[in-house]
């Protein structure tokens, strides 16, 4: 979106992205772009406290669920997505993610646990209300499908875990906090969600926001592939070219510019051409 056209609220998120966005280790370091003072919100750790004993509840009815829900968990855990949290001193602002909300129709992930960021806080008060949802940053996916439809040869791809490969600056995370536990014998634990956290209304112009940076940085040494990662992403890359020897080298240049920011390509995105050759 362009500067000229953006809301006020729309140019003064994407100030705060340009100001305080830096990184670290490669990796991205956002800062949640707020709107309202965090001192706004009210108490959430009780109704956070109910949904897990709620989720709890469900998940001791269906096995295989818990399985999956569990998995997720650790894995979260493992990769640092997710890490203890201190006790809070005095009334420092805070906000308990309440989780989660199942999906489990996706067809590269059997269980999806999204945080949500929408739960009202004891006055009424959301995290996704005090966050700026910031200016879309993307092309239309209409017009990118269009003119993925032009090349001769084409390609698809996506990033692993995208919105998990960006952190959340420390001094943010006390506004993801969740509560945990893996038996309702043990006490409850309080946790930081590390990252970019799908469920929250900035999560998507934040993820979007790193790719585009990623692109500009890169745009004099690598303009091709700068433009493609600026053009052609939505979620997933659709893009092409007009031989297969470029749209593998294309491809490859996409993979090793993204891993310079920790961000990964799926190997298993096609190339396809007209005649219906597929190349992995």
């Amino acid at each position: 979106m362009e500067q000229s056209t953006m809301t006020a609220e729309q140019h003064a998120c994407e100030q705060h992205f340009i100001t305080h966005t830096t990184q670290q280790d490669r990796r991205f370091v956002v800062r949640l772009p707020l709107k309202m003072d965090s001192k706004q919100l009210g108490s959430s750790r009780l109704s956070a406290e109910r949904r897990l004993h709620a989720t709890e509840r469900r998940l001791e009815r269906d096995t295989k669920l818990k399985i999956h829900y569990h998995n997720f968990m650790k894995e979260h855990e493992h990769l640092g997505h997710t890490e203890p949290a201190k006790p809070l001193e005095g009334r420092q602002p805070c906000f308990f993610l309440h989780h989660p909300v199942f999906k489990t129709t996706s067809t590269t992930t059997q269980t999806r646990v999204v945080f949500h960021g929408g739960a009202k806080t004891s006055n009424g008060i959301s995290l996704n209300d005090i966050l700026q949802v910031g200016p879309t940053v993307q092309q239309d996916l209409y017009s990118i499908v269009l003119r993925f439809r032009t090349h001769q040869v084409r390609f698809t791809a996506d990033i692993a875990k995208m919105y998990r490969q960006i952190n959340v600056h420390p001094q943010d995370r006390n506004l993801q906090r969740i509560l945990w536990r893996y038996s309702s014998d043990e006490p409850i634990q309080e946790y930081h969600l590390t990252t970019v956290t799908y469920g929250n209304s900035s999560a998507p112009y934040l993820a979007t926001r790193c790719l585009q940076k990623l692109a500009d940085d890169n745009q004099s040494q690598h303009p091709t592939v700068a433009q493609v990662l600026s053009n052609d992403f939505y979620v997933d890359s659709l893009s092409g070219t007009s031989t297969i020897q470029d749209a593998i080298k294309v491809k490859q240049e996409i993979s090793a510019m993204l891993q310079t920011a920790g961000f990964t390509l799926y190997t298993q995105g096609e190339i396809l051409c007209e005649c219906e050759c597929t190349i992995l």
